[in-house]
C-alpha cells in the first residue's frame, strides 16, 4: 500500500487568485459554453462522465478534435490530455490564456516543453464549476496517487448523494469531510445562507476554498480539522457527510479507511449531533453500516446517539447489501487490501457479530417539540428523490401513534394509484381454467417496494383514480363479491394507510412530490445500476 511518505505532489495544483482573476476564468467558461447544458448538446450525452469513458486499454473511447475553445477546455480540464502550447495559443486569445494561467492550473510537463497540461480537473456540475485532482496521470513521484488525493465530484456515489440531499432552506450548513467541497458548494449556491466545509486534509480544504472562489460563493468557508474540531461548539441547521467507511485495520487512506468495522468516523459524527445539530435540524449521510446479530443497523444508530437517542427521528434508506467476506475478498482482488488479512477479517466478523454490510443513506432529524420519534428503513431505487425522503418524514410524523379513530378518517379520502405502481400476477391452469395464483405489487418510486397482495387488489386499484372515496371502494368490492359483505371498515382503512405508506397510492392530504422529471433524469443517469425492486424492511 502507498503511504503519504512514499508519494508526494511535485506540482502545485493552483493558486488562490484574486476575485477579479477568478471572474475572468468564470466568464471565459460561460462565454465558450463550458457548462453542462451546452456540453450535453454538443456531444450528445446525458452525463459529464460520458466524456471520460475509456476503453480497456485506458485510451479515451472517442477522440475529440480541437476545433474551438470548448473542445480545447474539454481536452485540458475534463480529459486531462496534453495539448501543444501552440494549439492553446491559437485557439484562445492572449487575455484568455493569461486568465487561466493566473489561477496556476496550466503547466508544462517535465521534458516536454512544447506541451501544455492542466494540473487539475474542472467539471461543470449544474450551475457550478468544481475542481479536483485528475482521475489519472497524477503529477506526483509515483504512478499511484498520494494519500491526500482529492477525488472527482462526479462519481456515481457523489451524484446519488446530491440527488438525495435535502434542499430545505436553512441558515447554516456543515459539510463534514468535504473533499472538493461539492456538497457545501451546492448548499451555498442553492439553499443555505452560510455553509462551512471541514476536512482533515489540508489539500481538500485548499480545493474547497479554490472552488468557492471559482464560483464566487462568499458564503462558504472551508476549515481544516477532524470531524467537529474546527467548528468548536457551533450548531447548525443541517449537517451533511459522506465519511470514509471501508473496513481497515490501520488507516492508510484517510478518505477511505473507517476502522476495523468501517464505522469509526460515522460513529464520531453521529455521536456529535447532540452538540452540533439544532432542534428541528436534519443530518444527511451516505455511508456503509453493518447489521449485526440481534442488532439491525437502525437500532445501532440509536445506540450511537447515546443518551440523546429519543431526540432523533431515524430514516434509513437502503441501497444494497454486501456479504462481509465477499466485500473483503473484492477489496483484496482490487489491490486495496492484503489477501493474508482474510483470516483476521473473518475473526473480526465473528467477534462483532456482523451479518451483512449495508450501503445506506441516513436522514436523522432532531425533534423540536415533545413528541414520539420515528424509526423506519426503506429500500432506495434510482428514482428516489430528496423530496421523497422529506415526504416520508412528514407522513410518518403525522401518522405515528395514530389510533383507530384517525385511521377511519382515511375512509373519506379519495385514493389515487401512482403511475409507477405495477400489479404483477402469476397464473396457472387448474382443472382446465387459468387461475391467478399470486399477485405482487411493485414500485420503484418513491421507494423500491415488492409485496404480495390478495387477488382482489386488481379490482380495487383499477378504479383508484381519485374520484371514489375509500369507503365507496369498499362498498363496490362488497357488491361485486370481491370481498365478503362483512369486510371490516377498520381493516380496510388500515390497508389504505399501508398502501399510502408504501408509495403505491396517494391521497390529497399527502400528495407525493411531483418529481417525475427528476426521476426520469436520475433513471437515465443511473441506468447501469441494478434497479430491481427490493422488499421493504420495516
Amino acid at each position: 500500500m502507498l503511504t503519504a511518505a512514499a508519494s508526494t505532489w511535485t506540482v502545485e495544483p493552483f493558486r488562490i487568485a484574486t476575485p477579479e482573476e477568478f471572474a475572468r476564468v468564470r466568464d471565459l467558461f460561460l462565454r465558450v459554453g463550458f457548462e453542462e447544458a451546452p456540453l450535453f448538446a454538443r456531444f450528445g450525452i446525458t452525463s459529464i462522465r460520458e466524456l471520460l469513458l475509456s476503453n480497456d486499454q485506458g485510451a479515451f473511447r472517442d477522440n475529440i478534435e480541437i476545433t474551438d475553445a470548448l473542445s480545447l477546455l474539454v481536452k485540458l480540464f475534463l480529459r486531462g490530455e496534453r495539448v501543444p502550447w501552440s494549439v492553446v495559443r491559437s485557439v484562445l486569445s492572449a487575455p484568455d490564456v493569461s486568465a487561466i494561467e493566473a489561477l496556476g492550473v496550466l503547466h508544462t510537463p517535465a521534458a516536454q516543453s512544447e506541451l501544455c497540461s492542466s494540473t487539475i480537473a474542472i467539471y461543470p456540475l449544474g450551475e457550478l464549476f468544481v475542481s479536483s485532482d485528475r482521475l489519472d496521470g497524477y503529477d506526483a513521484t509515483a504512478e499511484q496517487p498520494p494519500t491526500d488525493v482529492v477525488y472527482s465530484p462526479i462519481t456515481p456515489q457523489t451524484i446519488a448523494f446530491l440527488r438525495l440531499m435535502p434542499r430545505e432552506r436553512c441558515d447554516s450548513l456543515l459539510d463534514l469531510g468535504t473533499g472538493t467541497g461539492v456538497l457545501a458548494l451546492v448548499a451555498a449556491s442553492e439553499f443555505a445562507q452560510r455553509a462551512t466545509a471541514t476536512d482533515v486534509s489540508e489539500r481538500s480544504v485548499r480545493f474547497a476554498t479554490f472552488n468557492a472562489a471559482l464560483n464566487n460563493l462568499t458564503n462558504l468557508q472551508a476549515v481544516q480539522g477532524s470531524v467537529y474540531e474546527p467548528v468548536a461548539d457551533a450548531q447548525f441547521d443541517m449537517i451533511v457527510a459522506h465519511p470514509p467507511y471501508v473496513p481497515a485495520f490501520e488507516t492508510k487512506y484517510v478518505w477511505r479507511d473507517g476502522g476495523e468495522d468501517g464505522e469509526q468516523i460515522t460513529r464520531a459524527i453521529i455521536g456529535g449531533l447532540v452538540e452540533h445539530l439544532r432542534p428541528g435540524g436534519q443530518f444527511f449521510c451516505s455511508c456503509m453500516l453493518t447489521d449485526r446479530k440481534d442488532a439491525p443497523l437502525e437500532h445501532r444508530l440509536r445506540a450511537m446517539l447515546g443518551a440523546a437517542s429519543d431526540e432523533f427521528d431515524v430514516v434509513v434508506a437502503q441501497e444494497k447489501t454486501v456479504q462481509p467476506l465477499h466485500f473483503f475478498a473484492e477489496q483484496a482482488r482490487a489491490g486495496h487490501a492484503p489477501f493474508d488479512g482474510l483470516a483476521r477479517w473473518h475473526e473480526t466478523i465473528k467477534r462483532l457479530g456482523i451479518e451483512q454490510m449495508v450501503v445506506v443513506v441516513l436522514l436523522l432529524q432532531r425533534r423540536n417539540s415533545d413528541r414520539p420519534v420515528i424509526t423506519t428503513r426503506r429500500a432506495l431505487s434510482p428514482l428516489t428523490s430528496a423530496a421523497d425522503l422529506q415526504w416520508l418524514v412528514r407522513w410518518l410524523l403525522t401518522t405515528n401513534g395514530w389510533g383507530m379513530e384517525e385511521y377511519r378518517r382515511l375512509l373519506a379520502s379519495r385514493p389515487r394509484v401512482l403511475p409507477r405502481t405495477e400489479l404483477q400476477s402469476r397464473s396457472r391452469v387448474l382443472e382446465g381454467q387459468w387461475s391467478v395464483e399470486e399477485c405482487t405489487l411493485v414500485t420503484l418510486a418513491p421507494f423500491a417496494v415488492q409485496a404480495t397482495c390478495p387477488n382482489w387488489y386488481a379490482t380495487l386499484l383499477q378504479f383508484c383514480d381519485g374520484r371514489m372515496t375509500a369507503r365507496e371502494h369498499l362498498q363496490y368490492l362488497r357488491d361485486t363479491h370481491a370481498v365478503p359483505d362483512a369486510a371490516s371498515e377498520d381493516a380496510f382503512a388500515m390497508m389504505i394507510r399501508q398502501l399510502v405508506d408504501a408509495g403505491l397510492v396517494e391521497i390529497d392530504e399527502f400528495r407525493l412530490p411531483d418529481a417525475t422529471s427528476m426521476r426520469e433524469t436520475a433513471g437515465a443517469m443511473e441506468r447501469t445500476t441494478d434497479s430491481r425492486p427490493v422488499e421493504r424492511a420495516d
